[in-house]
């Protein structure tokens, strides 16, 4: 079975772009343009992605070492690689079909590339203008195939909460799918309840929280020996403390209509947290603030979904997570996802799964939720 190919329809509830090189340069407001982010060389070792006020980040990652991985070769080192190294559909849906048919996917949710980087940018105004060029450009590039291609508007998630609810508004009448927003915003956490203003907007727009895997610096959580797979590890594993700000906070009892969608956090962990705050819950209810009628498990499985790439764990556990609840991604074009052999890790990670649960998590709960032909 592990060699096999899964051969019915995929769609990627998690996969990406890489912008126009020039994408901001050309379309951000022109207040900001000379700090616009960028893809500039700054020495012999690659591409960098240049966003003012943060640290440099090479572009390898987003990208630009896809096809090593397609070609079965190891990823020698984590930067020295251009931006045309990028596979074109990153930025040409006509380029993008191919590579979808290439992998047996029929559709996408497609979050940034770059802009999973904006969002520690320390100027709330500065975020706000990017997510608008961005959001135009994403707006363009789904249109011309709508039924395929399901875009997620990025938001400022700093400044005023106000920002964030005029461009998911503006997002909506752009035609996107749903509104991202990182997992970790450290100056203003999700059981604040300032946010609730975007929450009552969101679940009167329909649109689905997207919370994408981003928002903290990767850099300096470990040094030394095995600090690149340390960090990774780190911030993969980081999306239980979003879920929990969330449940927590009280927003999905005051919101009950709002769903909310974990990206790229992977689930294997989300059953064993479930659990803990099932148990907590009934020992602790009676005094922790605010009170929430109902076990969070309860909550979860109501208003949220999760994706992932590769977890066989995850799937294992499906049933004490919530089959309906679950969403596989490719990760196009990133390493760290499974282009272009996601039809033979979803037989791997899916061997010995009835076809009606696998069937759910590789292409029926995503198209339900954002609007994917069911066929």
């Amino acid at each position: 079975m592990a060699e096999e190919l899964y051969s019915k329809s995929l769609i990627s509830a998690d996969s990406h772009v890489m912008e126009p090189r020039r994408l901001w340069q050309e379309r951000i407001d022109a207040r900001w343009r000379e700090k616009a982010p960028r893809i500039e060389a700054l020495d012999e070792s690659g591409d960098y992605i240049v966003i003012d006020g943060m640290r440099p980040r090479p572009l390898a990652f987003e990208g630009p070492m896809a096809d090593l991985k397609a070609q079965g070769m190891e990823i020698p080192i984590p930067k020295g690689y251009r931006y045309e190294q990028n596979r074109p559909g990153s930025w040409d849906p006509n380029e993008r079909l191919k590579d979808q048919d290439l992998d047996g996917v029929s559709g996408e949710v497609i979050y940034p590339g770059v802009g999973l980087h904006i969002v520690r940018a320390p100027d709330g105004d500065y975020i706000a203008a990017c997510c608008r060029a961005y959001n135009d450009w994403l707006a363009e590039y789904c249109s011309v195939y709508p039924g395929r291609l399901k875009g997620a508007a990025m938001l400022p998630n700093r400044g005023p909460i106000d920002a964030a609810v005029k461009e998911a508004e503006r997002a909506s009448k752009l035609g996107l799918a749903t509104v991202m927003l990182p997992a970790w915003v450290d100056d203003r956490p999700y059981n604040l309840p300032e946010w609730d203003k975007l929450w009552s907007a969101l679940q009167d727009l329909g649109l689905i929280a997207s919370i994408h895997l981003c928002g903290r610096e990767p850099y300096g959580i470990a040094h030394g020996p095995g600090a690149g797979g340390i960090n990774v590890g780190v911030v993969k594993f980081g999306m239980y403390d979003t879920l929990m700000r969330i449940i927590w906070g009280g927003a999905p009892e005051r919101f009950p209509k709002l769903k909310w969608s974990l990206v790229e956090g992977g689930i294997g962990w989300i059953a064993s947290v479930l659990q803990f705050m099932d148990h907590w819950w009934e020992d602790h209810r009676g005094w922790m603030q605010p009170k929430l009628p109902e076990t969070p498990s309860f909550y979860f499985r109501r208003q949220f979904c999760a994706t992932f790439e590769d977890d066989r764990a995850g799937v294992l556990t499906r049933e004490m997570i919530g089959v309906d609840n679950l969403m596989w991604g490719s990760d196009y074009p990133h390493t760290e996802g499974v282009w272009p052999f996601s039809r033979r890790q979803v037989a791997r990670n899916f061997a010995s799964i009835p076809e009606v649960d696998t069937r759910k998590m590789v292409h029926d709960n995503v198209a339900r939720l954002f609007g994917f032909s069911m066929n």
